[in-house]
């Protein structure tokens, strides 16, 4: 196993349960590579641990330990805003000293730890040997916590920089050397750290308040139509009742936002929100609620959300009773007594939302309620609040190794009914961290396709806003300059909606076999696979006659993380409605690929192939 390979296994599984080693400046261990399930499994991998090394000036001391990584810390003198800070490194750069690029592993990191101090996760692009704590780099901040079952969950986007909002865990991430964990607390303080976990981010949003609506998508739906994933409330309205910002039970583009009124004679009354997993039916006047096994889908479960009151979620199966239904607390992060106002508007409180996670691998007995589970409730609890207020913003589970695929369409095995002389081979993959503006399409004696160019914007019609950096060659053609700089295809396109004309659409392509759009047969691509995140779809177009603006297309929809979308030929409609052609019909003369964008909002892709290359 290489060094980077390592490293990587490091950031996204490393403090697991079954090897964990922590070293000091002064000493170095190592564990086995594990059996291959161990390697496999997403909260359990196995890895060589080289080192985790003490940062200069820091006075910590690190324990093995097979459970977790433990240690003391002695905070010596303080900044001059008065907090001192001591920290552990880990390199993560490539054997040849090269950055490492960690965002193909997740959408950011999640850490479950107990600590005496805050915590901060940070990322250097330096040499790890000359990381310091006071260097300003992107991080997150995270309170000390006294309880480790919990995980904290940030997204890349989540790592600011004290001094300046221009650049975040984004603009790095693709370029780290080392990652960091920094403890935070007053001068001459002492105590202790434990971590368990420090995980990848790779998750799958079920329900975002401002596209869901009072719909959350379970991914199961075996009852009747619009009762799997419809919110609703439950509890005793006479012990507590919840009260919503506007009136209604609905969500807002923020969440759901309210105020609780608990009865002061009820100790520990019923009351919040749930929705069904996969629904009920309802026949002759009986109802029956449908559960699901979702302990191979949803390995771990998030919210987004900021409260002044613990949420316990209850995760309900088939046959509840008290003793066997999962509860997991989502602590209360809001004070009503906490006025700070916000720095980006003087006149509000500061925002507390932050995302919360649970990893069912450390959670006893759990498989058996993910394997018939039939409901979620979000109870809000009444002892210990700090105020009655709260927002529900997003609901994710946790996806088994980063493999979060929307499938478009059935796969099925196509033959072409014309073929061309020019014939694909049955994989390809473009890699916008390797492979700059050209795409190995494996044509056989195509030697001037798979160039990446975008078509020309029209001032009045599309623009594509790239990044300001970013120029354009002598042909009008940014991907060269786009991928050099960001190894992806980033844009806010402004666009007019509506039009079907090829020339008329703000799209990134390339031709299969040359510039003179020759046909080639790519039936044994079996359709394609694109990583991606964008704020409403993105079109896949296969051309046949760009002059006749004949093609076929199919459509990735909204997501907010960078997901894969896995498209079958069977997902491809022609965009002439009037014709009588198959998909079959067309497969073997494909001129030309493109993306299409054909709505206002932002979009990413930084990985395009074949059908059988998601995840790769």
């Amino acid at each position: 196993m290489n060094k980077f390979t390592k490293a990587r296994a490091l950031c996204w599984g490393l403090l697991s349960s079954l090897a964990l080693v922590a070293c000091s400046n002064e000493s170095a261990t190592s564990v086995s590579d594990g059996t291959t399930e161990e390697r496999n499994g997403f909260w359990n991998e196995s890895y060589n641990l080289t080192a985790w090394n003490v940062m200069d000036g820091s006075e910590i001391k690190l324990e093995n330990n097979k459970k977790a990584l433990v240690g003391r810390v002695s905070l010596k003198k303080a900044s001059a805003k008065g907090l001192a800070r001591a920290g552990i490194v880990y390199d993560v750069s490539n054997p040849d000293g090269s950055p490492a690029d960690l965002s193909q592993d997740g959408d950011g990191i999640c850490i479950a730890y107990k600590s005496d101090f805050d915590v901060e996760i940070r990322l250097d692009t330096a040499d790890y040997a000359s990381s310091s704590v006071d260097k300003d780099v992107p991080f997150v901040s995270l309170n000390m916590k006294d309880s480790g079952n919990e995980s904290r969950c940030a997204s890349w986007e989540d790592f600011k920089m004290k001094k300046t909002t221009k650049t975040d865990g984004s603009d790095v991430v693709k370029k780290v050397r080392s990652v960091q964990l920094v403890f935070v607390g007053e001068s001459g303080a002492s105590g202790e750290f434990t971590i368990q976990r420090l995980t990848r981010y790779a998750r799958w949003e079920m329900w975002w308040s401002k596209k869901d609506g009072d719909h959350v998508n379970t991914g199961f739906d075996e009852g009747d139509e619009g009762t799997s994933g419809k919110w609703s409330l439950f509890g005793d309205s006479t012990k507590a009742y919840i009260e919503f910002s506007y009136g209604e039970f609905e969500p807002t583009d923020g969440g759901y936002e309210g105020n609780v009124f608990f009865d002061e004679s009820s100790s520990n009354p019923d009351v919040g929100l749930q929705f069904l997993v996969a629904g009920k039916s309802t026949k002759n006047g009986k109802e029956v609620i449908h559960s699901a096994d979702v302990s191979e889908k949803w390995k771990g479960i998030c919210i987004e959300y900021e409260s002044m009151m613990d949420i316990e979620m209850q995760l309900v199966p088939e046959n509840a009773n008290e003793n066997n239904i999962l509860k997991l607390t989502f602590a209360k992060n809001d004070d009503e007594n906490d006025m700070t106002l916000s720095a980006d508007d003087d006149s509000k409180r500061v925002s507390h939302m932050e995302t919360r996670c649970y990893q069912f691998a450390d959670m006893s007995n759990s498989d058996d309620v993910l394997k018939k589970l039939t409901t979620v409730r979000l109870k809000f609890v009444k002892e210990n609040n700090s105020g009655t207020e709260f927002t529900i913003k997003r609901i994710s589970y946790l996806v088994p190794e980063n493999l979060a695929v929307k499938d478009v369409g059935e796969y099925k095995d196509v033959k072409a009914t014309e073929s061309s002389d020019y014939k694909s081979g049955k994989s390809f993959l473009w890699d916008g961290s390797t492979d700059g503006d050209q795409v190995d399409l494996g044509i056989s004696g195509a030697t001037a396709g798979g160039v990446w160019t975008n078509t020309f914007e029209l001032e009045d019609v599309f623009n594509y806003n790239f990044p300001d950096d970013v120029k354009y060659d002598a042909d009008g053609n940014a991907i060269p300059s786009l991928v050099s700089k960001y190894h992806e295809f980033t844009m806010y396109v402004k666009t007019d909606e509506g039009t079907i004309d090829l020339d008329s659409i703000a799209s990134i392509g390339f031709n299969t076999v040359s510039t003179n759009m020759e046909p080639a047969d790519i039936s044994a691509w079996g359709g394609f696979c694109i990583h991606y995140s964008t704020y409403n779809y993105i079109r896949i177009v296969i051309v046949i006659d760009y002059d006749a603006n004949k093609y076929w297309y199919a459509d990735v929809d909204y997501s907010d993380d960078k997901v894969w979308g896995k498209v079958s030929w069977d997902a491809f409609k022609n965009i002439d409605e009037e014709s009588n052609e198959k998909i079959e019909d067309v497969l073997g003369k494909v001129a030309r690929v493109q993306l299409q964008f054909l709505t206002d909002g932002e979009n990413i892709i930084d990985k395009f192939g074949s059908y059988d290359q998601c995840g790769k």
